[in-house]
């Protein structure tokens, strides 16, 4: 069973391609998106419950607005040359991962104990 939808956001189109691709297949729908200004939009129309955010595209107060404007969002950071520091950041402003942006594995890794969160909540 695919996991819910996902919105990819990242500054570099062919990362965001790749990234894309590589997702695809795990989940119910992908949407990417180099503009964070449409980021809310389409978290919204695709009703996605994860969203892979470059930090070169969206600061960290951005971040923090999301994770508590959608709850139920798993939000996973992304930097080319991610650090401790960053990182630690990500982590308080909301984000449930902060990894490689090329890191397919932690993306999904995140996802996927964020859905299973959801279901034992439902249950």
């Amino acid at each position: 069973m695919p996991l819910p939808a996902i919105v990819i956001a990242q500054h570099d189109s062919s990362i965001a391609q790749r990234l894309a691709d590589d997702l695809y297949p795990h989940y119910a729908g992908v949407a990417v998106t180099q503009d964070a200004m449409e980021l809310r939009d389409l978290l919204l129309r695709h009703e996605a419950r994860v969203a892979v955010l470059d930090l070169e595209l969206v600061n960290l107060e951005e971040v923090q607005q999301l994770a508590s404007t959608f709850r139920d969002l798993t939000i996973v950071c992304t930097h080319q040359a991610p650090d401790e520091r960053m990182w630690m950041a990500a982590l308080n402003a909301g984000a449930a991962e902060f990894c490689q942006t090329q890191d397919v594995r932690s993306i999904l890794r995140a996802s996927r104990a964020a859905a299973k969160r959801a279901m034992e909540m439902g249950s």
